[in-house]
């Protein structure tokens, strides 16, 4: 039990703080989900050591953490697609977008994708986003790995590199952008309401 509670303290420390987009969250939670199969090892541990273990008191409550944890996060997994949107906008289903409370409108948005995803200037933007963000999580856990806390303060934070990208498109790409602006301000709304 000690094993899972060191692993939530550290989600929990992830999902604090400012400058992390929704999408980012969602990973961490969705990844976090995946560790807890692995500490179904207790069974294995006791009859090799011949403890005593009430792995039945473990069992439930592994299971209801699990069972909490896909209950809160629900709605992230379902709107996944929406919310990969701002850091992958060349390989998004439209389909799969939730827009409605966006108020956008479908066509026009899919007529711009179109275009930012056939046009190199811009849809670079978001091919070099993407190797911003992998140089980031190298630099992370560089950091993590020395315990140098206080160098994380120093590295970008990920909404300022997903901002940039975004602010650079044109107008011309505003049903894009909109959508982009309204996924990365959820969690700033939702925080606020708190």
């Amino acid at each position: 039990m000690v094993d899972t509670t060191m692993k939530l303290n550290e989600l929990n420390l992830k999902l604090q703080g400012k400058g992390n987009p929704a999408y980012t969250l969602l990973e961490e939670v969705v990844c976090f989900e995946k560790k807890l199969l692995h500490f179904k090892n207790l069974k294995q541990y006791r009859d090799e050591t011949n403890a005593t273990i009430d792995t039945n008191y473990f069992s439930i409550a592994s299971k209801n953490m699990k069972d909490g944890f896909a209950e809160r996060f629900e709605q992230f997994k379902i709107n996944k697609s929406s919310l990969a949107f701002i850091v992958n906008p060349l390989n998004t289903n439209t389909n799969k977008i939730n827009i409605e409370p966006f108020g956008i409108h479908a066509g026009s948005l899919q007529m711009q994708l179109l275009d930012l995803k056939t046009k190199d200037l811009w849809s670079d933007k978001f091919t070099e986003l993407k190797s911003k963000l992998e140089e980031l999580e190298v630099q992370k856990c560089m950091h993590i790995a020395q315990h140098k806390w206080t160098s994380l303060n120093e590295i970008p934070r990920v909404e300022a590199l997903i901002f940039g990208a975004w602010n650079s498109l044109p107008e011309c790409y505003s049903e894009v952008k909109k959508l982009a602006y309204g996924v990365l301000t959820i969690f700033g709304l939702t925080y606020s309401c708190e």
